[in-house]
This record gives structure tokens, C-alpha cells and sequence, in this order.
């Protein structure tokens, strides 16, 4: 009774936070540039050109929230977004995008580095995958280094309209994740259909109210 309970609060949670209104509040491409969070923080990461702007816009109800291109490495500084002053989202520059010099790269990545250990009121990262592609060694490098952090993670995989998706390949990368010792929640999305989306927002709901 009490977990039915936790369950449709959870939802009402979420449903009364991603109606309401979505305000940018800052954009960081320096580490100096970064601003003082005190609310709970979600952050949203992943390869260059994974649909983490389509996931971000289908997530909270927007059509052009976060910026949509077919060129990856669009993103590059990280943004945050204050829904309903309850929680933060923060949408993180992607990796992996050979495009860009190796100076910005590394720029990128320090970034990146610095605001996922020293955020203290990070209480989720999705990390997120093409399903089409799978779990690569660059996921696996800040998965690592994010359990190394102590930070709580999820995998979200993307784009899965593309493929044929079934329990069995839920259940072979959770398999898979268990392998190599991690343990985590695994979500199924699609931007186009909004398949997982409400999955998502409930569990970046639960984040509120953990400090």
C-alpha cells in the first residue's frame, strides 16, 4: 500500500512539474561560467547526435527547448533549465565528436569532468544511448567515472523506434551492465513516439526532495 502510494505521488510529481513553465537560466562554457545550483539537479549526457535535444524537448512537453540538429556537436557549453523551481536540468555538450579541434575537445571534457564531481546537488544522470548502436567504450568511460564520483546514473536508451526493441535486449544490456558491476535502472525511449518519456519524467521527479 505504501509503495502504491509512493508510486502516484511520484506521477502527480511529475505531471504537475513538466506542465509547468520551463525557463533557461544560464549556459556554461567555462568552468568559471558555472552558476550556484541549490535545487535538485538532473543532468542529461551522451554521445554527439545520440537525440539528447529531442529527448530533452519530448521529456518537457517543448518543442524547441533545447536546440534540435541533424549536426552533431551542436550543444557545446552546458545549459540548465529550471522547471517549475522545483528541479534543474542541465544538458551536458555530447562526446565523442571527432569534428571539433582537439583543443575544444579537451575543453569539453573538462568541463564536463569538473561539473559532474563537484555538483553536489546532482542527484541523477541519464546517460543516453543510440539502441541502434549500443553500449560503446566511450559510454563505458563515464559510467565508470561516474560511479567513481558516487553520482547515480541511469541508462537511457534512444532512438529505439529504429530497431526492433523487446524484454530480451532490455534484459541482455542490464545483463551486461551487471557484468562489469554496474547497477542501474535501464529506460527505453523514443522521441518520435514518446515511448519512455513518461518513465523518465517520474523518475527525474523522485529526485526532489532528497537533500
Amino acid at each position: 500500500m505504501l509503495i502504491d502510494q509512493q508510486m502516484t505521488d511520484n506521477r502527480q510529481n511529475s505531471s504537475k512539474i513538466f506542465r509547468s513553465e520551463v525557463k533557461f537560466i544560464a549556459g556554461a562554457a567555462k568552468i568559471s561560467q558555472l552558476p550556484k545550483i541549490f535545487l535538485p539537479q538532473v543532468a542529461f549526457v551522451g554521445k554527439s547526435n545520440v537525440g539528447k535535444s529531442s529527448l530533452i524537448n519530448k521529456v518537457c512537453n517543448r518543442k524547441s527547448l533545447a536546440r534540435i540538429s541533424n549536426t552533431p556537436g551542436r550543444t557545446r557549453q552546458i545549459n540548465f533549465f529550471n522547471l517549475a523551481n522545483k528541479l534543474i536540468l542541465t544538458d551536458l555538450p555530447g562526446y565523442g565528436f571527432a569534428k571539433v579541434s582537439a583543443k575544444e575537445q579537451q575543453e569539453w571534457e573538462k568541463l564536463i569532468i569538473y561539473y559532474l564531481q563537484n555538483s553536489h546537488s546532482l542527484e541523477l544522470v541519464n546517460i543516453l544511448i543510440d539502441a541502434r548502436r549500443g553500449i560503446k567504450e566511450n559510454d563505458l568511460t563515464i559510467i565508470n567515472m561516474l560511479s567513481e564520483f558516487n553520482k547515480k546514473i541511469q541508462i537511457v536508451f534512444t532512438k529505439s523506434d529504429k530497431i526492433k526493441i523487446n524484454e530480451k535486449f532490455l534484459e541482455e544490456n542490464k545483463k551486461s551492465l551487471a557484468t562489469l558491476g554496474y547497477s542501474c535502472n535501464v529506460i527505453i525511449t523514443s522521441s518520435k513516439s514518446g515511448l519512455g518519456a513518461k518513465e523518465l519524467q517520474i523518475s527525474m521527479a523522485k529526485s526532489i526532495g532528497k537533500k
